[in-house]
C-alpha cells in the first residue's frame, strides 16, 4: 500500500473514528514506524517490577512503566498500547529474553479522553 493511499485512508479513519487504518501492513508498528505497544524505556525508581518467572501477567494503565526481569536480564518499557489491546511481552522483549507468555493487560487512564 502507497502513502498517499494510507493517507487517505487515515483521513477516512478519522472521520468515523476507526483507527485501525493508521496501522501499516506490519499490525506491530504504524505508519510512522512506531510500535502500537509503546516503546522502549529507561529504568527508574517508578517502574513496575515483574519477574518474568514468578508472573503470568500484570494489570497496568496506559503509560505506566514495567521493568521485566528474568534471570539476570532486564528490560523497560513503556505502554502506550493503541486501543489498550494485551500485550505479549515476547512481542517486545529483546531477542533471547524469553519464550515464556506474560501478558500484559492495558487499561485506559484517567487523563486519557473517552
Amino acid at each position: 500500500m502507497d502513502t498517499r493511499t494510507l493517507f487517505k485512508l487515515a483521513l477516512i479513519a478519522g472521520a468515523f473514528g476507526n483507527s485501525s487504518a493508521l496501522f501499516a501492513a506490519d499490525s506491530a508498528k504504524m505508519v510512522n514506524g512506531k510500535s502500537v505497544f509503546g516503546e522502549p524505556a529507561e529504568r527508574s525508581a517508578y517502574a513496575l517490577i515483574v519477574d518474568v518467572k514468578a508472573a503470568n501477567y500484570a494489570n497496568i494503565k496506559c503509560g505506566e512503566t514495567i521493568t521485566f526481569v528474568n534471570g539476570g536480564k532486564t528490560f523497560t518499557w513503556k505502554f502506550d498500547v493503541v486501543n489498550h489491546q494485551a500485550v505479549d511481552i515476547r512481542k517486545i522483549a529483546p531477542a533471547d529474553f524469553t519464550d515464556k507468555a506474560l501478558i500484559v493487560y492495558v487499561e485506559r487512564n484517567e487523563f486519557e479522553r473517552n
